[in-house]
C-alpha cells in the first residue's frame, strides 16, 4: 500500500465522469504520472455510486508503471489525436489521498493562456480528514466534497 495516491476526474457539462488513476513515473524518482487506464461513471449517479467510483479509480493507482509514450487516458477515451482535443468540453477535479490524513479534493480550471491546459484553483482545496488514523471517513463526505469541487470549477469557468 502506498502512502500517497492521486486521481484525476474529468467531467463534462452533463456530469459524466472519466476517472484516471496515477502510478509510478519511470522517469522521475518518487514521481507520479497519469496511467493509461480510465473508468467512466455516467451522469445520474447517487452519492454511494460516486464514492464507489472514486474508490475504484483509487484502487487502480500504481497498478502499472506509467509511460510518457502514446496517448493519454483521456485521449484513449475520447479517441482524440491530441490532449488539447481530448479535453475540449471537459473540466477537472483532482483527488489526493495521504495515508493517516485522508483526502484532499482540488478543483482545477481551464488555463485560458495555455490551450488545453488546466491549473489548480489557487487557495481552494477541500480536505476530508480521518477521524483518527484508524477510523474511516464519514459516509458521504467524499461525495459532498467532490460535488462541491465540481460546482467551484463550473463557477470559475463563467
Amino acid at each position: 500500500m502506498y502512502d500517497f495516491s492521486r486521481i484525476s476526474v474529468y467531467f463534462d457539462s452533463n456530469g459524466k465522469l472519466i476517472g484516471v488513476p496515477f502510478g509510478k513515473d519511470p522517469k522521475i524518482e518518487n514521481g507520479v504520472i497519469q496511467l493509461n487506464t480510465f473508468f467512466v461513471l455516467e451522469s445520474g449517479y447517487t452519492d454511494d455510486e460516486l464514492e464507489a467510483f472514486i474508490s475504484k479509480v483509487f484502487d487502480a493507482c500504481y497498478s502499472e508503471i506509467g509511460t510518457h509514450d502514446g496517448p493519454t487516458a483521456i485521449q484513449l477515451y475520447t479517441k482524440a489525436k491530441s490532449y488539447v482535443s481530448a479535453v475540449k468540453g471537459y473540466q477537472l477535479v483532482s483527488v489526493k489521498w495521504l495515508k493517516d490524513k485522508g483526502y484532499t479534493v482540488c478543483p482545477w480550471q481551464v488555463d485560458k493562456k495555455h490551450k488545453g491546459a488546466f491549473m489548480e484553483i489557487k487557495g481552494i482545496s477541500i480536505g476530508i480528514k480521518l477521524y483518527s488514523k484508524h477510523r474511516p471517513i464519514e459516509k458521504g463526505a467524499v461525495a459532498l466534497a467532490f460535488k462541491t469541487a465540481m460546482e467551484i470549477v463550473k463557477q470559475s469557468d463563467v
